[in-house]
């Protein structure tokens, strides 16, 4: 048994499969890959695994504080406080 099929199992989650080869089954996943294949890794060299922990460090704080329209103008990390206040304090 593969360890994510057991730590779902333990913590009681229901890990679902999506059929090989359907990625419309799973078009927010899909879509947020392929945003951040363009949007980061097409942009950017990285000169080392410390200068890619950098970079994606920098680039996930700018997009959570970037306003999305898909959450009515809010940005990841408002929506992210209105959910569950002080979880980012």
């Amino acid at each position: 048994m593969h360890g994510l099929d057991i730590f779902c199992r333990e913590h009681k989650i229901i890990h679902y499969l999506i059929d090989p080869g359907k990625p419309a089954q799973n078009g927010t996943v899909e879509r947020s890959q392929r945003e951040d294949q363009e949007k980061f890794y097409e942009r950017f060299k990285f000169k080392s695994l410390k200068d890619l922990e950098l970079k994606l460090s920098i680039w996930n704080h700018q997009y959570n504080n970037l306003e999305h329209c898909g959450l009515d103008g809010k940005t990841p990390n408002e929506v992210l406080e209105l959910k569950a206040p002080n979880v980012l304090s």
